[in-house]
């Protein structure tokens, strides 16, 4: 038992990531229908950044907040340049996103090459709970994400930003005549989405090393968590995450961990074949819930 307490709590920490990625997903999904795969490469360039900074003398607060500055800046300049060219093709958008990640790989090697890298852990105090180590490293990374999407979720559902997000996102055409500026919403979603990928990749970071190659992993276990919640459905896209997180938990502790990759693809083909639109309904088109 507390073998098995211990990996879901490790499971949750490593989940907590891989939900910041697939909030940033559905997000960016929900209101311009466009799958961006080249959000794992910007939650790597937010673990490059950090490293960095990290490297430089600076505290890792601060590296943290470089790394979501920066990729929150990437995602704005993309969006500008490419993304927003795509918005009544979202298929071109896609493509576009399958290019950016070899761009940004090689962009990475080419100035710090393909090794591993890593940072001290930014927290080393670990409490025993009965059996159960905790570290405080991964609680941190499971507190910030739960502040995060709480805050994301308040913005959402109690803002005047979310409400006419929303109605950006039930019709966009609609929505522009009465007076929203939708493309800037557009814009803003991308840089909170990327933001997202920054945060998730400076907390991922300090927890594990990473390669040029990490956010290919993490974003198609991203694009699982969506699809299981369904992809455009907020709400899913955490609950998934702590399933997602549950499942690994369980597989790791009944020493079946080099099978969790696989048990979590699993989970999703079922999902996938029981409920299509996944677990809370998701669609092929805009919507935020």
């Amino acid at each position: 038992m507390d073998i098995l307490l211990q990996q879901i709590l490790n499971g949750l920490s490593i989940a907590s990531v891989i939900t910041l990625i697939a909030v940033g997903v559905t997000l960016i999904f929900g209101l311009t229908g466009i799958i961006n795969f080249v959000h794992g490469e910007f939650l790597m360039v937010g673990s490059i950044v950090t490293w960095l900074a990290v490297g430089a003398g600076w505290g890792f607060p601060l590296a943290l907040v470089a790394g979501i500055a920066t990729v929150a800046l990437l995602g704005l300049v993309l969006e500008r340049g490419l993304f927003r060219f795509t918005l009544d093709r979202p298929t071109n958008g896609f493509i576009v996103s399958l290019g950016l990640i070899v761009v940004l790989q090689h962009i990475v090697i080419l100035f710090w090459n393909a090794n591993q890298k890593s940072i001290p852990r930014p927290l080393t105090t670990i409490w025993e709970v009965g059996g159960v180590r905790i570290a405080a490293v991964r609680v941190m990374v499971i507190v910030v994400t739960a502040a995060v999407v709480a805050l994301t979720f308040f913005m959402i559902t109690r803002s005047r930003y979310g409400r006419a997000l929303r109605a950006s996102v039930e019709d966009r055409d609609t929505a522009a005549l009465m007076g929203i500026p939708v493309r800037r919403y557009i814009t803003g979603v991308f840089v909170f989405g990327s933001a997202l990928a920054g945060l998730g990749g400076a907390l991922l970071i300090a927890l594990f090393p990473i390669t040029p190659f990490t956010g290919g992993t993490i974003v198609m276990k991203g694009f699982a968590v969506a699809l299981i919640g369904g992809l455009g459905n907020l709400t899913g896209a955490v609950v998934a995450g702590l399933i997602l997180g549950l499942v690994e938990g369980f597989s790791a502790g009944y020493g079946l961990s080099e099978w969790t990759d696989a048990y979590s693809f699993a989970l999703m083909i079922i999902v996938l074949l029981v409920r299509p639109h996944g677990l809370f309904g998701g669609t092929s088109g805009p919507r935020v819930t």
